[in-house]
């Protein structure tokens, strides 16, 4: 994996965290505009912005489409496909489909989490059991 390489697995599982935490938010905004008039959801790419927070690129940018959109800076949306059958009101989000992600989602944050605990508690088990 020449990708990660000189990247320490503490650094990967926490921009890791960081990047789901920021996916959440986007799953969750998609989820509160289910009823918005003309509401086209955004997707992350999760592994590309991943790569990108560990090739130390910063933060992403959102695109706005409409000059009414909030700034914000934390991830970069990928618009779902305009042959997506919408709602009568041009509302793109599917609430189940949100729902789905936001659970696979908050697995992927609990499963980073779990996992950056476990490395602590294996550092603090080597240096206390040192003679």
């Amino acid at each position: 994996m020449s990708l990660f390489r000189g990247v320490s697995t503490v650094d990967m599982l926490a921009g890791a965290m960081r990047v789901a935490q920021d996916n959440h938010k986007m799953i969750s905004h998609n989820i509160a505009n289910a009823d918005t008039p003309g509401y086209t959801p955004g997707k992350m790419d999760f592994q590309g912005t991943l790569r990108s927070a560990l090739e130390g690129q910063g933060r992403i940018s959102l695109r706005n489409t409409r000059p009414r959109h909030i700034q914000a800076s934390f991830f970069r949306p990928e618009m779902d496909s305009p042959l997506m059958i919408s709602k009568n009101d041009e509302n793109r989000v599917d609430l189940e489909m949100e729902i789905a992600e936001l659970a696979k989602n908050t697995g992927k944050y609990n499963l980073y989490g779990s996992i950056l605990k476990k490395q602590f508690q294996m550092t603090k088990y080597m240096l206390t059991n040192t003679r």
